[in-house]
């Protein structure tokens, strides 16, 4: 990487209160699922008479997005880059037309009258993290000052339906609070958006840096321990530098079994999950990566996010995401300064 990258900012709506905000103070408990995304006032980002007109996930988009270009001093995005796994599923259950797949990438450019690159991944559980890499890159290797990075996704009551039946969630209402103490297979569904903007230079506040991104669509669930010991590697860290690790565990027993391997390699860090607090789909990982990078810009993070506790004042932090055991994801971070 020719030049380093930083989380100028970042905005999030999902089913905590999150938006607006560079931390989770109080977490909100469910009985039931799907978790649905709190939806603020958007007035001021989202025309109310077209916002009734939009799609949830384009709405919950386009709010995260300009919210985080306002925190990063309403800084102008010279690239546009949205990770969604399920893209419009209202509209294309509606009228059936895959075209619009691209809605929330194009509302943000339309707002923002951005006319430079503009992309939408699609790739299921890696959708966003493919995003993230291809921003990172954008200011890394191709010299953008300003990109912004997303993931975005909403659950329809069909799409849940359909999916329940693969088994794919709980068969049985879980409190979300306790799911990740559960052994039988299935997630909580969620749904919800996380938007990042990435710069040469550092935002406002601690400085977090992206340190690298890596994500692979094969391999078991049993190569993850080695594929984060390769990463981490190749970035001259071992093991014990890691003083925070975010992890996908999503209360499936099976599934999360696949974590346990490379947490006990990461005995010094603090350890949390974030699935519980914002429910499994597609783009989940983005709520991940904000629940990591408020954790190493505030020294934060809420009691119900922690499993294991460790550094008190963590400078490298480590999320490590797989979907049904294929789609694997790996961020590195790093908190610049005091």
């Amino acid at each position: 990487m020719k030049r380093p990258v930083y989380i100028r900012e970042a905005s999030a709506i999902g089913p905590q209160p999150v938006f607006d905000t560079d931390r989770l103070e109080q977490v909100a408990a469910y009985t039931t699922h799907p978790l649905n995304a709190v939806v603020p006032e958007l007035r001021r980002y989202v025309d109310p008479v077209r916002g009734r007109r939009m799609e949830k996930v384009a709405r919950i988009g386009l709010g995260t997005a300009l919210n985080a270009l306002d925190r990063a001093g309403g800084a102008a995005p010279e690239a546009i880059i949205v990770g969604t796994g399920l893209g419009c599923m209202e509209s294309t259950e509606r009228f059936f037309v895959p075209l619009l797949h691209n809605n929330v990438a194009g509302q943000i450019a339309l707002a923002t009258r951005c006319t430079g690159y503009n992309y939408t991944y699609l790739h299921r559980g890696i959708s966003f993290t493919s995003a993230l890499l291809d921003g990172w890159m954008q200011v890394g290797l191709e010299g953008r000052a300003t990109v912004l990075v997303g993931g975005a996704e909403s659950i329809t009551p069909d799409y849940y339906l359909v999916q329940r039946r693969s088994g794919i969630w709980k068969q049985h209402d879980v409190p979300n609070l306790e799911v990740l103490r559960a052994t039988d297979g299935g997630a909580l569904c969620g749904e919800g958006a996380a938007f990042f903007v990435l710069g040469d230079t550092p935002g406002p506040g601690t400085a977090v840096r992206v340190v690298d991104v890596d994500i692979s669509y094969r391999g078991g669930a049993e190569t993850l321990r080695d594929r984060v010991q390769a990463f981490l590697q190749r970035n001259g860290l071992s093991t014990d530098r890691i003083d925070l690790l975010m992890t996908g565990r999503n209360g499936d027993g099976p599934q999360d079994g696949a974590y346990a391997p490379m947490e006990a390699d990461l005995p010094q860090a603090t350890h949390a999950a974030y699935k519980h607090l914002c429910g499994e789909f597609f783009t989940a990982n983005a709520f991940g990566l904000w629940l990591l990078w408020s954790g190493l810009r505030t020294g934060h993070l809420p009691a119900e996010a922690v499993l294991r506790s460790g550094s008190a004042a963590p400078r490298w932090g480590l999320l490590v995401d797989h979907f049904q055991r294929t789609d694997h994801s790996l961020v590195l971070l790093e908190r610049i300064g005091p």
